[in-house]
């Protein structure tokens, strides 16, 4: 029976043990999901007597490639970002209690901890979770925290000791001596369940623009694929980022030039295999960080053309910023030390613009060439 690709699913899970495979933990949403189990072939072209070339074929080593582009979902893509950059660490957010009912429209709220000023706080679950921006807390315990934003109050009533709680900030940096993670993923072909382990990705390319919502291209490396029984994924109910909610900055300076930008931080991968006697692969090993891409910019003034002439290799922010009633997300790519390496005007348009290549130098800062801050409502380590 002729199946409908619309029911293929993909799932992952970080691996507690290398290389041993787990039922996936969460869904991913892809929009494409490109996988193969690549078997190696070893020919026989030996003489025998005959006018023929191929005598024999023979399987050789297998590994499976995958290429999975996605939506930037905020509570998602920390699992790519931790698994191409490096570790994330965790900086948490506050969890706390409401000490009073609320009503709707409420202007201020009783929580038995106090909220820092200009948080970003959710209140409530399932129909009635919102968000709010907190104003200067007050009082010594229950503490008063002012809604700030949105200036009409809550909008619904909460119950006392119902959960209050801030985001979470996860960094994600390089580490010389912490092993990059490794994944299971699973795919459902419509027809049968497939479990990929010891994968590690090799390529993360991040795609901003303001037409569009932000995007992730991954590719990745991991052991021959593994029939498994019937699993389950739970996919994100978050908002992906949206690309006009970027905005950029160049040596500290804001700037609203900015039409798009395309980043790929990447490893060069390769499926090792060796003497165990197996014929998938003994390890998948990636390798060192680059970061490099593309940036077009509305050209109106020298100051970007400039920093490419002079080679002044300034730090260079993107930050992607969510909507309130989408919880506020953020996410901060900087590249402290960033090579402009080629910048090139274009007249072909109906508005001057201008092209760039960029590249993430190693500096002290980042530990590396990139860093990257996510803010959002995951509390545990990616």
């Amino acid at each position: 029976m002729t199946q409908l690709s619309k029911l293929a699913t993909i799932g992952l899970a970080k691996e507690v043990t290398p290389n041993v495979y787990l039922s996936p933990t969460v869904g991913i949403p892809f929009t494409k999901g490109d996988f193969e189990d690549v078997i190696a072939k070893i020919d026989d072209q030996s003489w025998r007597g005959n006018d023929t070339m191929m005598q024999g074929a023979y399987p050789g080593p297998e590994h499976a490639t995958w290429d999975i582009d996605l939506l930037a979902y905020p509570d998602l893509m920390g699992h790519m970002l931790c698994g191409t950059i490096g570790p994330d660490t965790v900086t948490a957010g506050v969890t706390t209690t409401l000490s009073t009912t609320t009503v709707a429209g409420a202007t201020s709220i009783s929580t038995a901890a106090t909220i820092p000023l200009g948080s970003t706080v959710s209140i409530g679950t399932g129909a009635t979770l919102e968000y709010f921006t907190s104003g200067t807390p007050t009082g010594s315990g229950p503490y008063t925290i002012p809604v700030a934003t949105p200036t009409g109050g809550l909008t619904y009533a909460h119950t006392s000791s119902v959960q209050v709680s801030t985001q979470t900030t996860h960094t994600f940096k390089q580490s010389p001596t912490t092993a990059i993670p490794t994944y299971s993923l699973t795919v459902y072909d419509t027809t049968q369940y497939l479990g990929y382990s010891g994968l590690k990705w090799t390529d993360l390319q991040i795609k901003i623009d303001p037409k569009a919502a932000l995007s992730l291209s991954t590719k990745a490396l991991a052991f021959p694929g593994v029939v498994q029984s019937t699993v389950s994924e739970t996919y994100t109910a978050f908002t992906p980022f949206l690309g006009w909610e970027w905005t950029s900055t160049q040596n500290a300076v804001a700037s609203t030039r900015g039409l798009t930008l395309d980043l790929t931080v990447k490893r060069a991968g390769e499926a090792i295999n060796s003497s165990d006697g197996t014929q998938g692969p003994r390890e998948i090993f990636v390798g060192a960080l680059e970061c490099s891409g593309t940036y077009k910019a509305i050209f109106e003034n020298q100051t970007d053309i400039n920093t490419y002439l002079n080679y002044t290799q300034q730090a260079m922010v993107a930050t992607i910023t969510g909507r309130l009633l989408d919880g506020a997300p953020s996410l901060a790519i900087t590249m402290n030390k960033t090579a402009w390496t080629k910048g090139k005007r274009d007249l072909a348009q109906p508005y001057v613009q201008a092209d760039f290549d960029v590249e993430g130098i190693y500096n002290a800062t980042d530990g590396g060439a990139v860093s990257v801050v996510l803010k959002n409502w995951t509390t545990t380590a990616y």
